[in-house]
Order: structure tokens, then sequence, then C-alpha cells
């Protein structure tokens, strides 16, 4: 079911991260992740990095993980990347 941000997102064609203030995640293979749009980070191992996004937390799985760069807006992650989980507040 989409919320009321999602549905005026439609009708208006307007970009739907935007709206609902949503945590972006674009993914180059396996082996980098870019991330936009995020409080911070809770927790940080070489086999999970944990991110508070601004309606949920995400926590990103693997080996040899690395933080390449981080700044107020956007993150990249490096290192084999095996999976990303959705956790519910």
């Amino acid at each position: 079911m989409m919320s009321a941000g999602e549905r005026f997102a439609d009708t208006f064609s307007l970009p739907k991260d935007m709206v609902v203030n949503a945590t972006l995640f674009h993914m180059v293979g396996a082996s980098e992740l870019f991330v936009e749009n995020f409080k911070g980070i809770i927790s940080y191992t070489c086999h999970s990095i944990l991110i508070k996004g601004n309606h949920m937390k995400y926590c990103v799985c693997g080996d040899c993980l690395t933080i390449e760069y981080y700044s107020s807006e956007d993150m990249k992650i490096s290192g084999q990347i095996k999976e990303v989980k959705v956790i519910r507040n």
C-alpha cells in the first residue's frame, strides 16, 4: 500500500525519494554501494555497516567492507557486498 506522499509524488510526477525523504542506494556490481540521504552510521565493521535512514535502518553485509568516503550527503562503501537488509523500526 502506497503512502500519501508516494501517491502525491506519482500524481504530480515528482521524484519519490525527495517527497518521502527516502534513503537511496546505488549499487555498482557487488563491490560498490553509494548511499544518499541518510542520518548516520550506527556501527561499522569489516563485515557489516549499520546505517540509520530517515525512517528505517539498513545493514550492509559482506566481507572486507570499507567506507571509501563519507559526508553529510552521501557515502561510498566498497568491498564484497553480499546483501543489504532493511530493518524496520
